[in-house]
């Protein structure tokens, strides 16, 4: 009994010392209003332990006991805070100070940072928690919609050739608007880039923030920088998803029963005496009672797909070094038979300080991927098999055609009527595979305090690879059962390689000091880019067997090889120089000088000199203004600036040199001349730039506003303007087109917690507009139904102008002369050339703009407790989409198609149909503007609801972060554009389709 009685003692004793080890702290989180703020993380330093504050603002929670204990308290929006504890402490009163980080933010811009209040140019950025969790493949995606003046087009869904087009500002050039993208340091396209891997996104908008790159920031710059480890332990973290995809939008195509129904209407209307039908009345009745099968070809082309992305990350480092290292895996099965993307994203940054003086940093990365499609590869004089050709069949041919016969195999009325079996694995592949590595080493020495000199090297190495085999077939006629005419039973295999080695080498120079109430940071430097392409094809026919498709498996018969190779240099060298000063943090100024040397021109005219400069003035800080109690930021912006642009084809200041074979006596020879037109006075397109701009913040920064307006002059345009007859060349390219461009932007913000509510609302809106000036003396350029000419802007859609319908025969006969079969349902032009009595192409006027017209987004983001909501739309206020023949009309030819708004048509009985009456032949078919639709659209981008589980609970997990959540892409669009998706690049069907997405995933952090 008294050894029972004994050990009870000792558990008592030991319990009451476990109890004196640690306390209850109580306390309360409140803003410097004295509001309770809800759903603050109270962790305990160097620990997972924690809490949340209620929705009182009150919180409690266990520390151990002893000096050095302390409190990390937190919360979105605000400053963040250590609370040091003493040891008897058991209550705290914490006050956070909002955080005003959308001004005090530091903004990545050429070749440094600055801080957002101290910008003098137009520079946009993108908070990146905006893009994370999408499913998107192409990093640019993510930025559609998310900077005013910023305009991303996707005009493709093809896994891994997502056909994204980037422009800022609008048009500047007749030429190359492309807009300079740059990595870390390095030029490269955002396609292989990990989204997760990112940390920043800057766009240089004007000639002032952009000039620091010179001859290639005419079309604007791209700034990304990716995530670098922080000090502190090590950190692991993992984002996942996996999803399920569909198209966005197919239009519905006519059954076979309405295909012959409208098709024996248009041969009917295109020849009232035609007694000889292609579908008899019994056919049509076949097809209406199922008795004949209705082909649905887009049903069988396109499907849902699964997509699924993993990225785990490890970062961490101590006090004089610190790593991330990365891991991405992206896999996407296409919407489309036969097609897909796979990609593999490995990142490592480490950076060290050596010594107290020398910091060096190392990023390597690594992504190879995979592409597959069909085989692309055409027979000898057969059919041209691109994707876009594949898909263009699935709409071209009617659903009276069937895919297959009636005892499964391929099927086709005529030689080329079904590319469908071509897109199958039946008819071959196609894989590329794109291995990409990346590396860098960067050096900084602090020569004094506020001087420090600096310098990168980075080398960029791609290698693809695409083998294209396509397979034999064999089509039958589904009416009389034969092989159709046309021979597929060969097969080919084209391989082709191309090799990309760039190498980049950069030397940088900093002074940053202050004197008084005086600030200057001077930057130099000097950068020179080299880069290499080569590029082969190899292609082999006649394979003897199918499973082996290598070349030499191939004929031994050279008169069907094929082969090719290219190989090409560039390089460019710089100098440049920056230098900013304000009085106070209230003057603000800038300039900015680079000269450029481009290999692109001839020695004489090879460098070039781009100056910029800016200012600024903070009025906030104005003694009229500073207590302000509704302004409380309030920033003017001027700027003016001259960039160039050097994507010119290679080589065009010199003869290049062909080969040419000839036989002599009977044996081949080959013999070496001059081509080509040269002019060795060629040089760059210079663009200058002037930009006004104002920044504001109202409220206590709640409220956020900015605004700009600019115009654009781009003088020395490459265009090949008239030459005399006695020059006895051919024309030359010369520098001689003039384009002016103006336009605005704005952008509004507004951010509010109320008590443990918080929401964060967007709205960005612009546009642009070009003006071509001058032409060098060419006349209008007409390119089909395009047109460009002074006065105008670039590639306006030219045509006739239509006016509604004939209802009437009187009507045909009192308007000008179109065609002889012009009738009542036809429709009506409008003569516009002099000649009353016939239309004509004198009568084709400028029908409006291609460029998409105000672009604009909309992002709302609320949270509560671990609740969080963000949604995010983007449109266009105005685009004019040509509908060709097929999509607009339908039956473009014997073999066409028709699609279910066809039906909306002119009859007798309907003479307010949508569409003219049904014809076959080519009446109604010319271009005019009965074929532009106003694509407008909203799009409903990005929906996600994610739920992150409260910190008491993932502390008993023994982890830091737990989040749920599901995410849609592309789930809604409002437009009144018939049939095709409002983003698609033409309405004929030639394209891969846009994909929604559904997704579910998680973000854990260890």
């Amino acid at each position: 009994m008294k050894n029972k009685l004994l050990l009870i003692a000792l558990f008592l004793l030991l319990g009451l010392r476990v109890m004196a080890q640690e306390r209850t702290i109580t306390g309360s989180v409140r803003d410097a209003g004295g509001n309770p703020l809800v759903g603050a993380s109270v962790l305990v330093k160097g620990t997972t332990r924690g809490a949340t504050s209620d929705l009182d603002g009150l919180f409690k929670l266990t520390v151990p006991n002893g000096a050095g204990n302390a409190l990390i308290v937190s919360i979105i929006g605000f400053v963040t805070q250590e609370v040091p504890l003493t040891p008897a402490q058991t209550n705290v009163s914490v006050v956070l100070n909002e955080d005003n980080k959308a001004l005090d933010e530091v903004v990545v811009v050429g070749y440094g940072t600055q801080k957002k209040i101290n910008l003098t140019g137009a520079v946009g950025s993108i908070d990146t928690k905006q893009i994370e969790n999408r499913p998107v493949t192409n990093a640019s995606q993510a930025l559609q919609g998310r900077i005013p003046g910023l305009l991303v087009t996707q005009t493709g869904g093809q896994p891994g050739n997502e056909n994204i087009g980037l422009r800022i500002r609008g048009i500047s050039t007749l030429n190359s608007n492309e807009v300079l993208v740059i990595v870390d340091g390095i030029a490269m396209s955002m396609k292989n880039l990990n989204p997760n891997d990112i940390e920043s996104i800057s766009v240089l908008k004007d000639a002032a923030s952009a000039a620091i790159y010179g001859a290639r920031a005419s079309g604007g710059v791209i700034l990304v920088t990716t995530k670098k480890g922080k000090s502190g332990k090590t950190r692991v973290t993992y984002d996942g998803y996996v999803g399920t995809q569909s198209p966005t939008r197919l239009p519905t195509m006519a059954n076979a029963y309405e295909h012959a129904l409208l098709f024996k209407e248009g041969e009917r209307n295109d020849n009232p005496n035609q007694t000889n039908f292609t579908f008899t009345d019994a056919d049509i009745e076949k097809y209406r009672t199922g008795a004949l099968p209705s082909a649905d070809k887009l049903g069988f082309l396109f499907r849902s797909a699964p997509q699924t992305g993993h990225n785990v990350g490890i970062s961490g480092g101590g006090e004089n070094s610190n790593y991330y290292i990365s891991l991405g895996y992206l896999k996407q099965d296409g919407i489309m038979r036969n097609t897909g993307y796979e990609r593999i994203n490995i990142r490592t940054n480490n950076n060290f300080t050596v010594g107290k003086r020398l910091d060096v940093g190392i990023m390597t990365q690594f992504a190879p991927s995979l592409q597959k499609a069909p085989s692309e590869a055409s027979y000898p004089n057969g059919p041209t098999r691109t994707i876009n050709d594949i898909i263009f069949e699935a709409y071209r041919r009617g659903s009276v055609y069937p895919i297959f016969t009636s005892d499964g195999q391929w099927a086709s009325v005529t030689a080329f009527a079904n590319r469908l079996g071509l897109a199958s694995e039946d008819g071959g592949f196609a894989r590329e595979r794109l291995n990409r590595l990346t590396g860098a080493v960067t050096l900084n020495y602090r020569i004094l305090d506020g001087l420090s000199i600096g310098g990168m090297y980075s080398g960029k190495f791609d290698q693809t690879r695409r083998v294209d085999y396509s397979k034999r077939m064999k089509f039958i006629n589904p009416v009389n059962l034969k092989t159709v005419d046309f021979d597929y039973s060969t097969n080919s295999l084209l391989t082709a390689n191309q090799t990309n080695y760039q190498h980049n080498l950069q030397l940088l120079l900093n002074y940053n000091r202050t004197f008084g109430d005086h600030n200057v940071k001077l930057l130099g430097g000097f950068s020179r880019e080299w880069n290499q392409d080569f590029a082969e094809t190899v292609g082999r026919r006649d394979f003897l067997t199918d499973e082996i498709y290598v070349v030499n498996a191939g004929s031994a018969n050279t008169q069907t090889w094929t082969t090719g190779g290219s190989a090409s240099e560039w390089a460019i060298q710089s100098f440049f120089g920056r230098a900013n000063y304000d009085y106070k943090g209230k003057y603000l100024l800038e300039g900015i000088v680079r000269y450029d040397g481009s290999s692109r021109f001839a020695a004489p005219v090879r460098w070039g000199l781009f100056p910029s400069v800016s200012g600024g003035w903070r009025v906030s800080d104005e003694p009229f203004l500073k207590n302000n109690r509704v302004v409380n930021d309030l920033k003017l912006r001027a700027s003016w600036g001259q960039v160039g642009n050097q994507n010119v084809a290679l080589y065009q200041f010199a003869s290049s040199v062909s080969t040419s074979a000839y036989y002599f006596n009977g044996l081949p020879n080959t013999t070496a001349f001059y081509s080509g037109n040269p002019n060795p006075d060629l040089t760059w397109e210079t663009k200058t730039t002037a930009n006004l701009g104002i920044d504001a913040g109202f409220w206590s920064n709640k409220l956020l506003l900015t605004f700009d307006i600019f115009k654009d002059r781009t003088r020395g345009i490459l265009l090949q303007p008239p030459v005399p007859d006695t020059y006895g060349r051919g024309r030359v390219f010369q520098n001689v087109g003039t384009v002016d461009n103006r336009g605005w932007e704005i952008e509004v913000k507004h951010q509010n917690q109320i008590k443990g509510f918080r929401y964060n609302v967007g709205v960005q809106l612009s546009n642009a507009r070009e003006t071509v000036v001058d032409v060098g003396g060419l006349g209008p350029r007409i390119d089909g139904t395009t047109i460009t000419e002074v006065g105008y802007g670039v590639n306006e859609w030219f045509g006739w102008e239509a006016a509604g319908l004939f209802q009437t025969t009187e009507e045909v006969k009192a308007a000008s002369f179109q065609n002889v079969q012009t009738g009542p349902g036809d429709i009506r032009y409008v003569e516009h050339g002099g000649n009353p009595t016939t239309i004509t192409a004198d009568d084709r006027v400028h029908l409006g703009r291609q460029t998409p017209m105000f672009p604009y987004g909309v992002n709302v983001d609320l949270s509560w407790r671990g609740f969080d909501f963000s949604a995010f739309g983007q449109g266009v206020g105005y685009r004019l989409t040509y509908m060709s023949s097929l999509g607009w009309h339908a039956f473009q030819d014997n073999l066409a198609s028709a699609m279910t708004i066809h039906l909306d048509r002119w009859t007798p009985e309907t003479p307010n149909g949508r569409f003219p009456k049904t014809r076959i032949g080519g009446v109604n078919k010319a271009f005019s503007s009965f074929h532009l639709q106003n694509s407008a659209y909203f799009r409903l981008k990005n929906i996600q609801v994610g739920y992150t589980l409260p910190a008491n609970l993932t502390e008993r997990l023994k982890i830091a972060r737990l989040r749920v959540f599901f995410s849609g892409e592309n789930l809604v669009t409002f437009t009144k554009m018939l049939a095709f998706d409002p983003e698609a690049p033409n309405g004929s069907g030639n394209f891969y389709p846009l994909s929604k997405v559904t997704t579910f995933g998680l973000n854990l952090s260890l």
